[in-house]
């Protein structure tokens, strides 16, 4: 086949799909300027938003190289602790004398509670604890002391959730 000839053919497959080339020209023109207009209008282009989103996406990319301080290799703990202002609490348990008792929670984490109490509660025990200012729908929650540790004018007791209570209990421990 000769250039004349691949030419020819050429001008006939433009010729005859010229509608067709137009018409998708056409299109592409429409389209792109109806994805503008809905953009202007979801405020996507808007140069104020886009400095915000910016700025977003800087904050954002900090929070992500952010490391938590670092943790000791003694500490064997899942959760990270949390100390505040102390939270009365009411204590039930068999080792109570009247089976309950009162304490107050001076550190607080997602896997247990420290409570300081005016009795000495041995490790392994399981004790009911509910926050003072709690409303009577909420129920006491349980937990089970791991440590033990006398104080100068009380005891700590160190206490792991024996499950996790749902997030607006945990709240209520401060």
């Amino acid at each position: 086949m000769s250039f004349a000839e691949m030419l020819e053919g050429t001008r006939v497959w433009v010729t005859g799909n010229l509608p067709i080339v137009v018409g998708g020209g056409v299109a592409l023109v429409v389209l792109t300027f109806l994805a503008v207009v809905a953009a202007r209008r979801r405020g996507a282009l808007d140069p104020s938003k886009l400095a915000t989103a910016n700025a977003n996406a800087l904050t954002g990319e900090r929070a992500l190289n952010w490391a938590p301080p670092e943790q000791s290799y003694a500490d064997r703990r899942g959760a990270v602790r949390r100390e505040g202002q102390p939270v009365r609490v009411l204590l039930a348990s068999n080792t109570f004398r009247n089976g309950a008792g009162d304490g107050y929670v001076v550190d607080r984490s997602t896997g247990g509670l420290k409570l300081a109490t005016q009795s000495a509660v041995p490790p392994g025990t399981t004790v009911q604890v509910r926050a003072i200012d709690a409303p009577d729908t909420i129920g006491f929650v349980t937990v089970i002391v791991r440590s033990c540790r006398k104080n100068t004018d009380y005891y700590e007791l160190g206490c792991e959730f024996e499950k996790t209570p749902p997030w607006n209990v945990l709240l209520l421990f401060g």
